[in-house]
């Protein structure tokens, strides 16, 4: 039985053929690629400033910091998350504050949020699930209304789009993340924009102890005594080979993610008489469709089914609060709770030819029947 994967991690051979210039040459570690692919990001968000980071946490701890988020402050984020998101938050040293998600659209619940504000409350962090997008107009506005930077965690919504605008664009920093089965595969790495040239310039300092890499050497090739490093930083520099991958990787992947949009439609419609509930994008949304979502009544008992036929598929998330790292709490999250019982991610990504979408729905009919 040929696997049908919720991910597919290849790289084609065009970016196989693309990794020859750094290997040949030597060039791992600093090298053009790392600028050139912050310049493609920059294309893509023209009043965005782009900043290539080793992984997505990375880069949003540096959004967190430069938000002005300190130890002991309140950041509201949503529960359903990775712990590659929320990990950002603890390690920054503030207390996540946890709003629910919208059960049907599996979207940021502004009015939960609303209710959540305190005085020690410094930002929002909104995450796009599976690359749904989140209504970033209402969020704009909310954050605006409380004085609150808006970061958005774009981390699987590369090429989604709000009110015409695309994902990344509206919050005052975006990260979106390179891991390997996300949209743009570099194998790991993260993007950070910013709005503000200033905080892009901060934050390629931070990226590298704190350190101007453009001033660091003298002339002899030395570290120059005269600079001074005044905010220390960490390591997470993109590397000239991932971010060469990366680059490759663009030259497809709007092709690629529409094609996922085809499939997600095609499940959407081939299932409307099965007793399964697809997560409903918001009228103006255009997903990227990181998996197709849906919810169940019986959600366990299918899953184990879909993966006996050899087609996996997952809960995606398990709700951040019930770790104890984050100093568990009992929160009110109904759609939370509703989302951890029911949703199924399932596959629906360009690597799936008809017969493999057929399959799919063939499955899903035979696990769960038709819609009474």
């Amino acid at each position: 039985m040929t696997p049908v994967p919720l991910f597919d991690c290849r790289l084609s051979a065009e970016v196989l053929a693309a990794l020859q210039e750094p290997f040949g040459r030597g060039q791992l570690a600093a090298g053009p690629a790392v600028p050139q692919l912050e310049q493609a990001f920059a294309a893509r968000f023209p009043e965005r400033h782009a900043v290539a980071v080793g992984d997505m946490t990375h880069g949003l701890m540096m959004a967190l910091q430069l938000a002005g988020v300190r130890p002991g402050d309140e950041v509201l984020s949503l529960a359903f998350n990775c712990m590659s998101s929320n990990s950002a938050i603890a390690m920054s040293g503030a207390n996540v504050s946890w709003v629910d998600v919208d059960p049907v659209t599996a979207t940021f619940d502004i009015e939960h949020a609303q209710a959540r504000v305190t005085s020690r409350t410094r930002a929002v962090v909104v995450y796009h699930v599976s690359g749904y997008p989140a209504d970033l107009a209402q969020l704009r506005a909310f954050c605006d209304d409380q004085n609150l930077p808006l970061i958005e965690d774009a981390n699987n919504a590369f090429g989604a789009v709000i009110d015409g605008k695309p994902i990344g664009s509206v919050g005052d920093f975006a990260v979106f993340s390179l891991y390997a089965n996300r949209q743009i595969n570099a194998i790991d790495g993260g993007i950070l924009l910013c709005a503000r040239a200033s905080d892009a310039d901060r934050a390629r300092r931070l990226r590298r102890f704190g350190i101007d890499v453009a001033r660091f050497r003298d002339s002899d090739g030395e570290i120059d005594a005269a600079l001074d490093v005044s905010e220390i930083g960490t390591s997470s520099s993109l590397n000239n080979v991932n971010a060469t991958i990366a680059v490759a990787g663009l030259a497809d992947v709007d092709l690629r993610i529409a094609r996922s949009g085809r499939n997600a439609a095609a499940l959407t419609s081939a299932t409307r008489n099965l007793a399964v509930a697809p997560i409903v994008p918001l009228d103006r949304a255009e997903p990227a469709y990181w998996t197709w979502l849906i919810r169940l009544d019986e959600r366990d008992g299918v899953m184990r089914a879909l993966k006996a036929n050899g087609i996996s598929c997952s809960k995606l998330h398990h709700p951040n609060n019930h770790y104890t790292a984050f100093h568990r709490t009992d929160d009110d999250l109904p759609g939370t709770a509703t989302l951890e019982r029911e949703l199924l991610a399932i596959p629906c990504g360009w690597w799936l030819d008809e017969a493999a979408i057929e399959r799919i729905v063939a499955a899903l009919g035979d696990a769960v029947g038709v819609r009474q």
